[in-house]
């Protein structure tokens, strides 16, 4: 029947990220199921804000890609959901509280929850929170323009990962 085939697929990006310096995302999803879909998305932030001012410049650089699926208890596209997914990031961040700069590239898994608000028969907007945990490898320069290192190594981590605040377009 064609409600069978209703709310398959889904394209979305998350005004989040837009507002956590410029950052340009896009996340696709498939509907596998009454309660599951698997997704995909990435991220990519390339601005440098007062490049070159040693005492200003402030970046927050990253490219990152992630696979998952959520779980959805009344139905796909709809209500509350949870979500686990494989992540893979690159970044080089500086200027919140420090002049250091940090550059690296983590890996790990990331959850988060949260609820899917439909509009009209092909717009949502989902609110949610998320967070990650992996293992990174970082090099830390005194400064963002003099190139001196002052740590270098891996760790594992624990961060907040996304403030979910998204356009979903359903097909």
């Amino acid at each position: 029947s064609h409600l069978a085939c209703a709310q398959r697929f889904a394209i979305s990006t998350n005004a989040g990220d837009w507002l956590y310096f410029g950052t340009i995302n896009a996340e696709a999803s498939v509907a596998v199921g009454r309660h599951f879909s698997i997704n995909a998305s990435g991220r990519y932030n390339p601005w440098t804000f007062a490049k070159g001012d040693r005492n200003n410049q402030t970046q927050q650089r990253q490219r990152s890609a992630d696979i998952g699926m959520r779980y959805w208890p009344w139905h796909v596209y709809s209500g509350w959901f949870v979500g686990a997914k494989g992540q893979w990031q690159e970044f080089n961040r500086n200027g919140f509280n420090s002049r250091k700069t940090t550059e690296g590239t983590g890996y790990g898994a990331a959850f988060s929850g949260g609820y899917s608000l439909l509009i009209n028969e092909h717009v949502n907007m989902e609110f949610g929170l998320g967070f990650w945990g992996g293992y990174q490898n970082y090099v830390e320069y005194a400064c963002p323009t003099c190139g001196r290192i002052i740590g270098q190594g891996s760790r594992w981590f624990i961060l907040p990962n996304e403030i979910i605040a998204s356009v979903v377009y359903v097909f």
